[in-house]
């Protein structure tokens, strides 16, 4: 009555080690490690780059409010509200919802939302549809979009003054 049954699994076919249905004329692959020569090492340099971008990104929830200085970061993505003044900083984003309130001096700046304050773009800043600059603003490069408003004292910085700069 409760006596233990012999349950014992029938043993896979002794020339079929991997489980899958045999198929005749045809030949397993198996899979080759990665490349180990430059293309490998290209892919691995992308990656570490891309991790050490990710980890010195800053991100300001939305209904978030920072007031102070925000330095050595690569990115800095704003969703609320940041009064500061940014020092080594490579870029920012301010998003429809987002405010930077202060002084920066960045490589890239895309505004989506508001910036009031000192701006300094060595490369390209983007002013996309709904986004609103005001101060004193100088830039590289400008793109501004269809509903984007710019507005203060503007200045243009010569490509020269780019390169000197962002030789110092």
């Amino acid at each position: 009555m409760f006596r233990k049954r012999d349950t014992a699994e029938p043993a896979p076919p002794a020339g079929n080690v991997s489980g899958l249905p045999d198929r005749p004329g045809q030949q397993q692959t198996i899979p080759k490690a990665p490349p180990t020569g430059r293309r490998g090492r290209d892919a691995e340099d992308r990656e570490r780059r891309a991790m050490a971008a990710e980890a010195k990104t800053l991100v300001i929830g939305k209904e978030i409010h920072v007031k102070g200085e925000i330095g050595d970061c690569e990115r800095l993505l704003i969703h609320g509200t940041a009064e500061a003044t940014l020092t080594n900083c490579r870029s920012f984003e301010i998003s429809e919802t987002g405010v930077l309130k202060g002084e920066a001096e960045v490589q890239r700046a895309e505004i989506m939302g508001r910036f009031e304050g000192t701006l300094r773009v060595r490369g390209r800043l983007t002013v996309r549809a709904g986004g609103r600059a005001h101060g004193n603003i100088a830039y590289a490069e400008l793109e501004i979009e269809p509903g984007g408003r710019i507005d203060g004292e503007i200045e243009t910085i010569e490509p020269e003054l780019v390169t000197s700069a962002a030789a110092e």
